[in-house]
């Protein structure tokens, strides 16, 4: 795999997050996401396209419009490091973050890792 095919697959999972139909979504993980990868962030762990998309809905609802933005990628064999920020429908820089990936034989993500403060209250 080159680094642009990681940085590809990278941005395609980031745009699953701003995919608000699942079918939609689905497709976007097809390209990006092993069916059983695992995703991980201080709130929650999700395994699998379900779970994960289930995820990603409830974010959508208590953030409309939320994308994620990526302002730094890098990568080596097949792990990725990705900073980034959670921006909402308005533009709004709302957090950032860092992520870690790990891409499996065929390219796509295995493994995701997020790392953010996590709200207070």
């Amino acid at each position: 795999m080159t680094s642009n095919s990681y940085k590809n697959t990278w941005e395609t999972y980031t745009q699953s997050w701003a995919e608000i139909d699942t079918s939609k979504r689905f497709a976007l993980f097809e390209q990006c996401l092993s069916p059983g990868c695992v995703y991980t962030d201080p709130l929650m762990q999700a395994t699998g396209y379900e779970q994960l998309s289930g995820y990603m809905t409830e974010l959508q609802k208590n953030v409309p419009g939320v994308k994620f933005v990526t302002t730094d990628f890098k990568n080596h064999h097949d792990r990725s490091l990705t900073h980034w920020n959670m921006v909402d429908g308005e533009g709004n820089n709302l957090a950032q973050g860092t992520s870690y990936g790990l891409y499996g034989a065929d390219g796509r993500l295995t493994q995701m890792s997020g790392f953010f403060d996590p709200p207070v209250g």
